[in-house]
């Protein structure tokens, strides 16, 4: 059967022509209450002055040449200077293309050349390796990146004079009128007098809500087609990358519409959106989906958007304390940081109330943890993808459910089938996640392959995501399809061990993986993380551990190897296949290079070489054996 939200709105009709348009007409009614705190210039921003700074950013792309349909590449972290980059690019009519800064020079190469962008605008800090990604695409005989700015100069009131080559450039102060209004104010330092966030009038704040009672229960109705033809520009607008996990990453295109449609779906009251009088943190990083749409959603629904300068775990702690956050988006490495990090929490309780974690998939005894040690009343978990234009499913707020990503959104259809016949599931039998819905990508930009890859002949997106649902339309999620292990021909979900691994006082992280076995086909094996409090944990306790709480055909036969930290991307998820080079290694060494048996630790200040952990080379993590003074080398007992 399909499985759909048992609400379902009819979408606002709307004369929006664009995102930035839809956006500013939903904002208009918060006026003069703070809408953005970027903490890591101490700027901020009222309402009133969203607009005007956007557009103020669109006149200074137009001087960069910048036209309809021109792709701006948008080079961040963070910061939330960047979304008036994103708007400037929705009032024009270009596309902002979104890049991590903290990419290698290879990779910004890559992303910018597949994407086609032939703007940048970057943070400060990104500029150097810009501008080398610029004479690489030179050296290789294309000259697409035609004019690079900072964040600083394409907020500014000074006029940018671009000669034709695009590369020598002049100054003079723009005839464009910038009133005191949209003068950027210093956020004074948090305190018990907190100045800025607390002059919110919280009058105005209650008149001022984004919809009222009797607005929002009158929005909710059955879902009519007639009223999604009617939805603004189908043009793409935003420019994403799959995480590469199962390749290179691939660039998708979202549309106008797919983000109007998806705030709308986000924002009814069953799942409780924040309101004017919240504080929202965005601990996520801009150029991903989910922090975008994090921060688009916080603005429509009138809430104070609060940025953190650089993600570590106590600046998490710290921000959520001192600006008395009451929202936040996380990932699952995020959250565990609220969960075991030995942090004062707390502070934290009084004001945080709710909590979203997306990206990855989580860990029961994570929340488990979390919701023990802050008390927390509302903790959920989403579920989303690039490919889907964004968040497709969530909880009930409050919801107390274990291991459920929630209800699908309003508008979305999604069903469960066989991976091998692709017949329909019953309730609480798992297959492969399909997904159809309004806001789905149109396309992989100038991939028709992949496009034609993605979607079953239905028109739903083959998600790659084993799952099952249950009675009440909840969706489970289990594993990446590529990730079960099969071991003589029965299905091992690696999470399920996962969860019991990490159980274990002595393992800080862990990952299981299948390795190739010439009689079982696979067998699960697990590469874990010590906790520094056991440094002489030996793979036979942790193989003891797991015995008798599982069937014995999902016991780690393939052997347990202990690393450093577990390379994960940006979102949480485990790399396996950067794991499974191990073995690739493996084969190749000789006995002589094998790694020693026994387990060494090792002092970062004087690390000791081993071939075996150079090749697994590991992303950063910011689980506590990554943050303390000693690392585990890969290493088998």
């Amino acid at each position: 059967m399909e499985i759909q939200c048992p609400f379902q709105i009819v979408w606002e009709k709307t004369a929006a022509t664009s995102f930035s348009e839809f956006i500013f007409q939903r904002i208009a009614k918060y006026g003069s209450n703070l809408a953005m705190v970027d903490t890591g210039t101490g700027k901020q921003w009222r309402y009133s002055e969203l607009r005007v700074w956007s557009e103020m950013c669109a006149e200074r792309l137009r001087e960069m040449n910048v036209n309809p349909n021109s792709r701006v590449a948008v080079i961040t972290s963070t910061t939330g200077q960047a979304l008036f980059v994103h708007f400037a690019c929705s009032i024009i009519g270009a596309n902002a293309v979104c890049i991590n800064g903290w990419n290698s020079i290879d990779e910004l190469w890559q992303q910018v050349d597949l994407s086609e962008s032939t703007h940048c605008v970057v943070e400060n800090q990104f500029l150097s390796k810009v501008e080398d990604v610029r004479r690489k695409a030179i050296m290789r005989g294309g000259a697409r990146i035609k004019v690079i700015k900072t964040l600083d100069e394409v907020l500014s009131d000074v006029r940018i004079t671009v000669t034709p080559s695009g590369r020598k450039e002049t100054r003079t102060t723009s005839s464009t009128p910038v009133t005191d209004e949209v003068n950027h104010v210093s956020v004074e330092t948090p305190d018990a007098s907190t100045v800025s966030l607390q002059k919110q009038d919280t009058e105005n704040s209650e008149e001022e809500t984004s919809e009222s009672t009797a607005d929002e229960a009158a929005s909710i109705h059955n879902f009519s087609a007639n009223h999604e033809q009617s939805m603004a520009n189908r043009s793409p607008f935003l420019v994403f990358f799959s995480s590469g996990t199962t390749g290179l990453p691939k660039a998708i295109e979202i549309t106008h519409k797919s983000l109007i449609v998806n705030m709308q779906q986000m924002s009814i009251p069953l799942f409780h959106p924040p309101t004017p009088k919240d504080r929202f943190l965005l601990a996520l990083c801009i150029h991903h989906c989910f922090g975008t749409f994090s921060a688009y959603y916080a603005l429509m629904n009138g809430a104070t958007l609060i940025t953190i300068p650089k993600y570590t775990p106590k600046a998490l702690i710290e921000m959520i304390r001192d600006y008395k956050i009451t929202h936040v988006h996380l990932t699952p490495p995020m959250l565990q940081t609220i969960a075991y990090d030995s942090y004062a929490l707390e502070d934290i309780t009084a004001t945080l109330r709710s909590i979203v974690v997306s990206g990855a998939p989580l860990d029961s005894n994570i929340v488990k943890a979390c919701r023990e040690r802050i008390q927390i009343e509302d903790l959920r978990e989403a579920y989303g993808m690039t490919e889907l234009g964004g968040i497709c499913t969530l909880s009930y707020y409050g919801c107390d459910r274990l291991n459920t990503v929630g209800v699908p959104l309003p508008g979305m259809l999604m069903k469960v089938v066989n991976w091998e016949t692709k017949k329909l599931c019953a309730p609480h039998q798992p297959g492969q996640l399909l997904v159809s819905g309004p806001q789905v990508m149109p396309n992989f930009y100038k991939n028709p392959k992949a496009t034609a890859e993605l979607f079953d002949s239905s028109g739903f997106v083959k998600t790659g995501d084993a799952a099952y649902y249950d009675e009440n339309g909840f969706i489970y999620i289990m594993d990446r399809i590529k990730d079960i292990i099969r071991y003589k021909g029965t299905l091992v979900c690696p999470s399920e061990v996962e969860s019991i691994l990490r159980s274990h006082p002595g393992i800080d992280d862990c990952a299981v993986v299948g390795r190739q076995d010439h009689v079982a086909g696979e067998v699960p094996a697990a590469f874990v993380v010590k906790n520094t409090a056991h440094p002489l944990l030996a793979s036979a306790e942790v193989r003891q551990h797991v015995s008798g709480k599982i069937a014995q055909f999902k016991e780690l036969r393939g052997g347990v190897y202990f690393i450093s930290e577990i390379p994960r991307n940006i979102c949480g998820k485990i790399m396996r296949r950067q794991l499974k080079q191990y073995w690739d290694r493996e084969r190749t060494t000789t006995k002589q290079d094998a790694p020693n048996p026994q387990v060494t630790v090792v002092s970062k200040e004087k690390p000791r070489r081993s071939s075996t952990a150079d090749s697994l080379k590991p992303a950063r993590n910011n689980s506590k054996a990554a943050r303390t003074k000693k690392s585990v080398q890969v290493s088998r007992s």
